[in-house]
């Protein structure tokens, strides 16, 4: 059975530290008859135990904040851009703003907790959420959506495309090109959480092929892509999927310098919404409606919390860059 996380109080400081509810209360507010030491300890200890400040909770219980914390993982990646672009422009419509935090790995309670100090009323997130911060957000009633993935666990509020089925896509284009041996290439080294590596992998193995793996390193980009390169041309790689259309993009730089003709082939469709990019071969979902549509339902959330969970998925498209 999972345990619930009790949102911490003043009377837990208080017990922790061994004093009383008042002192951990006039502490926090820097009133001028605690000790400077006595204060550092309280707030220490109160960031520890993970504490929202009584006035941020009075945010979420009267809607007083009209700030969403909009978490991200990279400041370079298309398809944050395009969709927060479009979440952006509804939250505006409905008189919020975002407030953008860069968050590198899994979204935790710590992160949770600075969302929520800052002000936040609810949480959009691309990025998966720790089960501890979900049991946070559920104990605490914190708004809380997932755009562009599914989490892992069950309890998040969701919307995404189609990965499986644009897996699929891409595995059929493959094979209809004649690829001998393909391969793909990830975001992490951690493969059990990469759905569409799985789905790309089934379907080309019932037509016979088997599936090089590659990781790609977002915070050592030249090197990655120079492993990644050196693999493909060792291997004889004649079709490369990858995670998402950055690594696509600086796959196929990479790749334009030496005699590979193969197919490259990223996630998200990003160059059809930025026109300047460079064009990759992709799959994915409509971005403009998954945008919007991931804002609409935090906010109907945040003005009605429920605890109910949602989960949208999207259809996919192939897009190959050839003329229809």
């Amino acid at each position: 059975m999972r345990m619930q996380r009790k949102a911490v109080t003043l009377e837990d400081i208080a017990e922790r530290l061994g004093t009383s509810k008042n002192t951990v209360s006039r502490a926090l507010r820097d009133c001028t008859d605690i000790g400077a030491e006595m204060k550092e300890k309280v707030k220490q200890t109160a960031a520890e135990m993970g504490y929202v400040p009584n006035k941020i909770a009075g945010f979420l219980r009267f809607k007083r904040s009209n700030i969403i914390a909009v978490v991200i993982s990279s400041m370079t990646n298309p398809f944050f851009s395009v969709c927060m672009d479009y979440c952006a422009d509804y939250m505006a419509e409905k008189g919020y703003r975002p407030l953008i935090s860069l968050v590198r790995g899994t979204l935790d309670v710590s992160h949770i907790i600075s969302c929520i100090q800052n002000g936040a009323c609810g949480i959009l997130t691309f990025m998966d959420v720790s089960r501890e911060g979900v049991d946070y957000c559920e104990q605490n009633k914190i708004p809380l959506l997932a755009c562009g993935l599914k989490p892992q666990e069950d309890r998040v509020s969701a919307i995404y495309s189609d990965d499986y089925r644009g897996s699929q896509l891409v595995a059929q284009q493959a094979i209809k090109n004649g690829a001998k041996r393909p391969c793909y290439v990830g975001g992490s080294k951690n493969w059990n959480y990469d759905g569409r590596q799985e789905s790309f992998r089934v379907a080309l193995k019932s037509a016979g092929l088997e599936c090089d793996l590659y990781s790609y390193n977002y915070y050592g980009k030249e090197k990655s892509l120079e492993k990644i390169r050196q693999g493909v041309l060792e291997n004889g790689n004649d079709f490369i999927f990858c995670f998402n259309d950055e690594i696509a993009a600086g796959v196929q730089e990479v790749m334009e310098k030496t005699d590979y003709r193969g197919d490259i082939y990223g996630v998200d469709r990003f160059s059809e919404y930025l026109p300047y990019c460079r064009k990759i071969k992709s799959v994915g979902g409509k971005l403009s409606t998954i945008g919007k549509r991931s804002a609409q339902l935090l906010i109907r959330k945040i003005e009605k919390y429920d605890g109910k969970v949602i989960r949208e998925i999207f259809p996919v498209e192939l897009n190959t860059l050839e003329p229809q």
